[in-house]
């Protein structure tokens, strides 16, 4: 077996599960899709409240993570501060960039370092960086569509993957963009982690994904959804099918907050172990053909 000692054994994530109502955010029939001041109150109230519990719970995390589309882009500032008190990275979808000329709109999403993440101390202030959506849901589109007057969804051609270093490397996914077979290939035994964040109510079938996508990929996946709907699961490829969902929320209508530990060194040695040589119990299942 070949030994990794370059990792942490677990990333402490919190999953911070927001009620963004679409119906009431992004009306039908209305001139532009930005989040109306209704929502942008009540999302970021829920927002604080979880920072909140992060910093007075016993187990804090190093990585939290927010729905598609949940933080409006009037608060982007003040959830820096947020993120620097409490010195975790921050994966959040923000509300939509808008082209009022061309009327085209952009599903993006924020990465948050602070700029002491990995020496522990205080932080002032954040590097902050932007990805983006690559496809439209058939749904957000039409959405978009129907607007008066009309609007385009614009798709960001690039996949990000980051490197954490001691906690593994991530990629990220919004929404639709889970179902992207190109994508999965491009991080196929490249990552630790795939973080998605959606606003999907089709949760059998993301559900689905994040299960076969933890054993082809062969990393932890996250899926972060908006409460409204539910269905916010990981899944981790443990060898014991007990073990492998690490977490799941269902239920709509729900705000909710959760830390969940990542396995990441577990994970680094399955894909290094030969298996052939050795008859250990193995705690994770075989890394695809390939691999």
């Amino acid at each position: 077996m070949v030994k990794i000692s370059l990792y942490d054994e677990y990333l402490s994530v919190g999953i911070i599960q927001t009620t963004v109502d679409g119906d009431l955010a992004w009306p039908k029939g209305g001139m532009s899709p930005k989040m109306t001041a209704v929502q942008d109150s009540h999302v970021w109230e829920e927002i604080c409240k979880a920072m909140r519990a992060f910093v007075d719970g016993a187990e804090k995390p190093k990585l939290v993570v927010l729905p598609e589309l949940s933080l409006p882009r009037t608060r982007i500032n003040d959830f820096e501060k947020l993120v620097c008190s409490l010195n975790v990275i921050a994966i959040v979808g923000i509300d939509y960039k808008l082209d009022h000329v061309k009327k085209v709109a952009r599903n993006q999403g924020l990465v948050f370092v602070p700029q002491n993440f990995f020496k522990s101390t205080p932080s002032h202030h954040c590097t902050q960086i932007m990805f983006g959506k690559s496809y439209g849901a058939p749904g957000e589109t039409k959405a978009l569509a129907e607007l008066t007057p009309s609007w385009s969804f614009v798709g960001d051609e690039d996949v990000y993957l980051f490197d954490l270093e001691n906690y593994g490397k991530v990629g990220l996914s919004i929404c639709y963009d889970f179902m992207d077979l190109e994508r999965a290939l491009l991080y196929r035994g490249r990552i630790h982690h795939l973080f998605v964040i959606a606003y999907n109510r089709d949760l059998g079938m993301f559900q689905s994904l994040a299960n076969s996508l933890s054993r082809t990929i062969f990393c932890n996946v996250v899926v972060c959804n908006t409460g409204i709907y539910g269905g916010s699961t990981v899944v981790s490829p443990y060898y014991e099918a007990y073990k492998r969902t690490l977490y799941a929320h269902n239920g709509k209508d729900l705000f909710t907050t959760q830390v969940i530990k990542l396995p990441i060194k577990g994970i680094a040695d399955a894909m290094a172990y030969d298996y052939g040589s050795s008859s250990a119990k193995q705690e994770f299942k075989h890394p695809p053909p390939g691999l």
